[in-house]
């Protein structure tokens, strides 16, 4: 019996660590294959909005996409995985630029949006102002 003991609690704390070591990225909803998650700091409007808008505008457009709405300050930071390299690329730039405007405009009521191109775990790479 207390070797039963001894490996369920092995079990119970190897789950728990695994549990708290998988990356937090937020709540997630997704739009036709993107996967758009969001932080506490906006709220599922926000999120539903953007979403919207993504299904709106095409880039929804079923393929498998990955972002994060975040508003750790007075500017909502949208938060794109991009393939390898993509940010390194200046000819992309205004690409970027040119997004973050866009949902600025027709998302966030003009509010300033900040763009980051993020590897797959959304460690940002590049960072794109309005």
């Amino acid at each position: 019996m207390k070797k039963v003991l001894i490996v369920v609690g092995v079990l119970v704390i190897a789950i728990a660590v695994w549990v708290i070591s998988m990356p937090r990225y937020g709540e997630k909803l997704e739009f036709n294959g993107t996967e758009v998650y969001y932080t506490k700091s906006v709220n599922e409007a926000d999120a539903q909005k953007l979403g919207a808008y993504l299904l709106e505008s095409g880039f929804a457009d079923g393929g498998t996409k990955s972002v994060q709405l975040s508003k750790p300050d007075s500017a909502y930071h949208f938060r794109m995985v991009v393939k390898e390299g993509v940010e390194k690329d200046s000819a992309n730039d205004i690409t970027f630029q040119a997004l973050a405007m866009t949902l600025s405009w027709n998302v966030f009521d003009n509010a300033p949006v900040i763009l980051e191109a993020c590897d797959n775990t959304f460690n940002t790479l590049r960072v794109y102002r309005k």
